[in-house]
């Protein structure tokens, strides 16, 4: 599996950001957006987010990433190269907080722009392709419109704005429209952790 695929799910909303360690295979995910916004989430559950992230980017979007490392956020966004940050595919960035929070700072840089994902996925070697094949996940190539979504990506008048996953089903066309089409007026809360 390389790394900056994108995954539609069948349970989750979408998922992004793969990237290789060890023994497994992690991926940040962006399976729904979460009540509130950075401030609120960090501060009412467990996290090792640093306070002057936390208020720094208090307006900024958070959705859940999955249930490994759910106290260490993720932030993705779509300001550039920065320092500590890391290109994942055309007009997505991750990382690089701490520049970010200086752009924050002398208004180069708007904290709802920012999307904190909470938490984490992982696989042993072999497991995500193996849910693939048993068609659990769907991958699909997506822009960065609809991964920075949550972090005001601009949408269309045919854009769903509450259910993303369906949008990028319903892009892909042929029989993924039909699968949205069979899952629709759920939006993006179909999945609680």
């Amino acid at each position: 599996m390389k790394a900056n695929v994108v995954f539609a799910s069948t349970v989750a909303v979408w998922s992004y950001c793969a990237y290789p360690s060890l023994n497994s295979f992690h991926c940040s995910c962006a399976h729904r957006p979460m009540e509130g916004n950075l401030l609120k989430v960090a501060s009412e559950q467990q996290s090792k987010l640093d306070l002057s992230l936390k208020m720094a980017f208090t307006k900024a979007p958070v959705t859940y990433g999955g249930p490994v490392l759910n106290e260490e956020f993720s932030i993705l966004h779509g300001f550039g190269e920065v320092e500590g940050s890391r290109k994942l595919c055309p007009g997505v960035y991750v990382g690089g907080s701490e520049e970010l929070m200086n752009e924050v700072r002398i208004n180069r840089f708007k904290p709802e722009n920012a999307l904190f994902v909470k938490g984490h996925a992982a696989w042993v070697p072999g497991q995500l392709q193996r849910e693939i094949n048993k068609g659990v996940w769907y991958t699909a190539s997506v822009s960065s419109d609809f991964i920075l979504r949550y972090a005001g990506a601009p949408c269309t008048e045919e854009d769903n704005k509450g259910d993303l996953w369906s949008d990028i089903l319903n892009c892909m066309g042929g029989d993924w429209a039909k699968i949205a089409e069979m899952h629709a007026g759920r939006g993006d809360m179909r999945m609680l952790p």
